[in-house]
């Protein structure tokens, strides 16, 4: 009986411990620039969840900058983005959380379980392939 015991408590915790986190190389380095307001709950769950997420699976690869859009420095940054899309929705300008992978896309908003698709868009955008469905509501293009 104790050998069971610890024959299975030996497969959980070997189980438990192998958890895989695919790192991904991206063929050339990107940013990620990730816009934020204070007190929104899904800013704060994208920088809880998403960004420690794209740092493992990406690593130097990805390079993250955060700007809080209540700080008016921020503006400049965030215009330059903007002035920079194709279909921009006007409407949608301000609202955070906001992400743009440079020269790639910009996306408003997040629901958990995002970036899951996220990742796969951030290196298809980079590999030249097409970006998911998943994420096209309020995506917008670079020039």
């Amino acid at each position: 009986m104790k050998k069971t015991f610890f024959i299975l408590l030996s497969i959980i915790l070997l189980c438990g411990c192998s958890s895989h986190n695919e790192v991904i190389t991206l063929s050339q380095n990107v940013t990620l620039k990730f816009f934020y307001v204070e007190t929104c709950s899904q800013c704060k769950a994208f920088k809880e969840n998403v960004i420690p997420e794209l740092e493992n699976t990406f690593g130097d690869s990805l390079v993250i900058e955060q700007y809080n859009l209540d700080d008016k420095t921020t503006l400049e940054v965030y215009d330059e983005v903007i002035d920079s899309l194709i279909d921009f929705d006007e409407s949608c300008y301000g609202y955070g959380p906001a992400y743009a992978l440079e020269g790639y896309f910009f996306k408003v908003g997040y629901t958990s379980g995002d970036e899951d698709y996220l990742i796969i868009d951030i290196e298809n955008a980079v590999n030249g392939e097409e970006l998911s469905d998943e994420l096209s509501g309020l995506r917008f293009t670079y020039r």
